[in-house]
């Protein structure tokens, strides 16, 4: 059985950000983002291009205003909450080598759900993005 490239102390570690230059969502979506390839991987979606577009950080996520940024940074952390046990024993039971395409595709299907509610909580009339 194929490793998947990812370490679930990734998404663990996007929430202690170094300094203050940091965009503390690009680094938490940067996590997830490696996090959902793994899972996607895993669930054997097949499209790329398809996986590549839910993996882009939602654009218009920036420049929210603080109620919105708020709900955006806790919905956020609530992925991570999702993701990372998840992904912990999905990656435990690929290593074993046992079937976690069921599991991995439900998980996915939670990361897709909850990229289109963080899309809902973009600006009305920001980039979307992709």
């Amino acid at each position: 059985m194929e490793p998947v490239p990812f370490s679930p102390d990734a998404l663990a570690h996007s929430a202690a950000l170094p300094g203050d230059n940091v965009d503390p969502l690009g680094v938490r979506w940067g996590a997830l983002r490696e996090a959902a390839r793994a899972i996607a991987a895993l669930a054997g979606e097949n499209s790329a291009e398809e996986v590549a577009a839910l993996l882009a950080f939602p654009a218009g996520l920036r420049g929210a205003d603080p109620r919105r940024a708020r709900l955006i940074e806790q919905s956020i952390g609530d992925l991570v909450a999702i993701m990372e046990p998840g992904v912990a024993a999905l990656l435990s039971v690929h290593e074993r080598g046992g079937d976690v395409v069921p599991a991995a595709r439900a998980l996915w299907q939670e990361f897709t759900s909850a990229r289109r509610g963080l899309l809902a909580l973009a600006p009305p009339g920001g980039d979307q993005g992709l």
